[in-house]
């Protein structure tokens, strides 16, 4: 490794150890004050099992969302070497708990990915003898990558993009961070895009594979009918309800789907609602501006009789796209670009979004172009567009479901050969 380099890596750490260390009092404040988790970010994971002489492989990820790809990567993971144990890591504490809910059996640890610092990256590394990192997307962290590189441990890079700004950022200081990228050994990259700004900062073109967004390789099925009914039974919905999810919505969408609702109600086609807002500060404004009479639940279990609930929980969204008729995916009404159709469409239901969905285009034109996804522009096309899906054209959603789940399904396949 370059000497220079090396040296200002070794600078860099040095500066946050010695905040880390020094400034401990006021940072533990200030982590209190903004929930930063700091004393968490510099213990080691929680051990679940024993791992000693065992095969450790290092998976992480940044938030939510990553988290999610991080666990239905392992699966691949776990076909592919299901005798090594798997810690897995993230940087937020959503993401944390989302991995913390639902790790597999072969997890051994869990929890915040450490202060970037080469002692505290050193320390998690070498406690569980990691043996290969896997980074979900674009987490690349100096410390951690210096030190797998020092202990020649090899680094994938899972779903890898590299937008254009931070492509440039990265390019016109190249000389400086080519090291990052000369030491990852394997990228499973989403596009030919991404792939060839990889190239252009230093990675070999044969440790590339463009693979898609690996988002979309899922294994679509329907939940198991007794599963389907419990989580119905705790939100007193009946078997026969037809039920519509809107999930990770945002403010300024809570109109929309109040006039959506009072639409399909008249038809006959939609007699249950459940909202989930993409941020629980925002479910106040949800409901203030959808003027009607929501019940607003903290968690996914109530008595009580409703229309329309707007659940203030995090983690739940899976099981309420499980349950649901048909899905609404949030931020594609406003100006946020949308969010991860897949999560609804895994589960074999129609899919309906609005016009802005340009943070997950990809997804959105395959449903689009299978028949299986439906864009609207408003309240009343979107009242529309359900009604004839669920009621007047539904053989024909049918029929294109089992096309696409079977191609979806075949996909899924393909990633399992490429992993090392």
């Amino acid at each position: 490794m370059n000497a220079l380099i090396s040296v200002t890596i070794v600078f860099y750490s040095t500066v946050l150890e010695c905040m880390r260390i020094c400034l401990s009092p006021l940072l533990k404040k200030i982590s209190d004050k903004y929930g930063w988790d700091l004393p968490l970010r510099q213990r080691l994971p929680v051990t679940f099992r024993d791992f000693r002489k065992r095969t450790v492989v290092w998976i992480h990820a940044a938030s939510l969302g990553e988290s999610k790809l991080l666990i239905k990567f392992l699966e691949s993971l776990k076909k592919k070497h299901p005798e090594d144990l798997y810690l897995i890591t993230a940087a937020t504490r959503d993401g944390v708990n989302y991995i913390h809910a639902n790790r597999v059996p072969g997890v051994c640890a869990a929890g915040f990915l450490p202060v970037d610092t080469i002692p505290l990256m050193r320390g998690i590394i070498e406690h569980f003898s990691i043996s290969r990192l896997w980074i979900i997307e674009t987490e690349l962290w100096p410390s951690m990558l210096w030190v797998c590189r020092s202990k020649h441990i090899p680094i994938g890079i899972v779903n890898a993009r590299i937008e254009e700004k931070t492509f440039k950022w990265y390019y016109r200081l190249k000389k400086g961070f080519e090291f990052l990228f000369k030491t990852v050994d394997i990228i499973l990259a989403q596009n030919q895009d991404y792939a060839a700004r990889y190239i252009a900062l230093g990675v070999n073109p044969s440790n590339i594979h463009i693979v898609g967004n690996i988002k979309s390789h899922i294994s679509i099925t329907r939940p198991p009918k007794k599963e389907w009914l419990a989580i119905r039974s705790n939100l007193n919905i009946r078997e026969n309800d037809q039920v519509l999810v809107a999930g990770c919505v945002h403010t300024g969408e809570g109109a929309i789907l109040a006039e959506c609702f009072k639409l399909l109600s008249k038809s006959e086609t939609i007699n249950k609602l459940i909202i989930v807002p993409r941020h629980l500060k925002e479910t106040g404004k949800i409901v203030e501006e959808s003027g009607c009479n929501i019940v607003t639940l903290n968690d996914p279990r109530t008595s009580r009789n409703w229309d329309i609930c707007i659940i203030n929980s995090t983690g739940i969204l899976d099981d309420m796209y499980k349950c649901a008729d048909a899905a609404i995916i949030g931020g594609t009404f406003v100006n946020t670009g949308g969010h991860n159709v897949w999560d609804a469409a895994r589960y074999g239901i129609p899919v309906f979004f609005g016009p802005d969905y340009s943070a997950q285009v990809d997804g959105c034109e395959t449903l689009l172009t299978n028949g299986v996804g439906f864009k609207v522009k408003n309240a009343t096309e979107l009242a529309e567009m359900v009604y004839r899906v669920l009621k007047k054209e539904a053989s024909k959603f049918m029929q294109a479901q089992r096309l696409f789940t079977d191609t979806m399904n075949r996909r899924q396949s393909l990633l399992e050969p490429l992993i090392p």
